[in-house]
């Protein structure tokens, strides 16, 4: 038993889906609180207080963003992105530049997936000095004609995450160009020289936040369910919709080294260089995912999956009116060969009746002979 003057701690595991580590409960009074009238924290409590926590999380309802949500975010973001273009090119200030900064930061947030915090204090060096080599020839006699069109597409930049973690993050030849545009207006549009953040406010050192930002959107856009467009939920739609591809172990620990997420147990394997991997292969299921198209390449793998970044998503109405026009073709097709196979069928049964009508004509003969 302990002496009333020693210490007292108490170890208990940490209620974190993330992580193995523990918990050290001092439970010694401080040197101020020793006379205080307050009671402490028991052994006891302190363990009730943690298993009620981990508790409260237990049969939860998730709420994850909807294909369809998803997808107005990005004709919305497209349509915006177009016209806060135009008006900074025309006319740089302040407005268009703060407007196609939120523009961008929300544009980079919701195609990558990535942590909101981790974007929207993206510094204006790591975007400026990226790495923009193109990929090494021999690493290339592992891809695919479409995996060497996508690295060709995307550009990757990496940035600070969570914990100091390398971040990378793909890039569209339409964020590239918003991007840089941003980077030429800077100094007319009051953004000050001592604000190292990409996405700074002009006339202040500080940045724009992703989550104010992608609040506006969701709300902007249209979505049926604008609470469930948030970066947290955003990741785990994607890491959600990933068991319906047939990803392999090496490819559920690429998409999982994507998003930044801890892997309890490293596996050994050789693999690709990593820049290369996220630009040819985890684009895929971005694209996917933007497009609305994941669904289709269900039980596939990530070399099995071929979408064109070029491709232009056909507007509902559009497949509406083709498919009506496939099928009338298909029925016209189908009819016309039905009425070519009668005359065949008809043909067919006449010479059977003759046939038959001879020889039975053949055997009276026989008879009356």
């Amino acid at each position: 038993m302990a002496e009333p003057g020693a210490s007292e701690k108490m170890t208990v595991p940490k209620c974190d889906s993330d992580s193995d580590s523990t918990v050290i409960i001092d439970l010694t009074p401080a040197d101020d609180e020793k006379d205080a009238s307050v009671p402490l924290l028991t052994r006891t409590d302190s363990v009730m207080a943690l298993r009620n926590l981990c508790e409260a999380k237990w049969n939860v309802p998730q709420l994850l963003p909807f294909t369809e949500d998803v997808r107005k975010m990005h004709q919305f973001l497209s349509v915006q992105r177009i016209e806060c273009r135009r008006k900074l090119e025309e006319e740089p200030s302040k407005k268009p530049w703060a407007e196609l900064a939120k523009i961008t930061l929300c544009d980079v947030i919701l195609f990558n997936r990535r942590r909101e915090g981790g974007v929207s204090k993206m510094s204006l060096s790591a975007f400026t000095l990226r790495d923009t080599s193109s990929t090494h020839p021999d690493v290339e006699l592992a891809l695919s004609d479409l995996e060497k069109k996508l690295c060709k597409h995307f550009e990757r930049i990496e940035i600070r995450g969570k914990r100091d973690r390398k971040v990378p993050i793909l890039l569209t030849p339409d964020m590239l160009a918003s991007m840089e545009l941003l980077v030429k207006t800077r100094q007319i549009c009051d953004v000050s020289d001592d604000n190292q953040f990409m996405f700074g406010r002009p006339q202040a050192l500080t940045y724009f936040r992703g989550s104010d930002v992608i609040r506006w959107v969701a709300r902007s856009c249209g979505a049926n369910h604008p609470e469930a467009l948030s970066s947290t939920k955003l990741r785990k739609h994607m890491a959600t919709m990933s068991k319906v591809l047939n990803l392999n172990d090496n490819e559920m620990d690429d998409l999982a080294d994507f998003l930044g997420h801890d892997i309890r147990v490293h596996r050994q394997y050789y693999r690709l260089p990593e820049g290369t991997l996220q630009l040819a292969k985890i684009s895929k299921v971005l694209m996917a995912l933007e497009r609305g198209q994941l669904a289709e390449f269900k039980g596939r793998n990530l070399d099995e999956i071929n979408i064109d970044p070029e491709e232009k998503v056909v507007v509902d109405s559009e497949t509406s009116d083709a498919e009506d026009e496939d099928a009338a073709l298909s029925s016209s097709q189908s009819s016309g060969r039905s009425d070519e196979n009668m005359p065949l069928v008809r043909e067919v049964s006449d010479e059977a009746h003759t046939t038959k009508g001879s020889s039975k004509s053949k055997k009276r003969k026989w008879g009356d002979e």
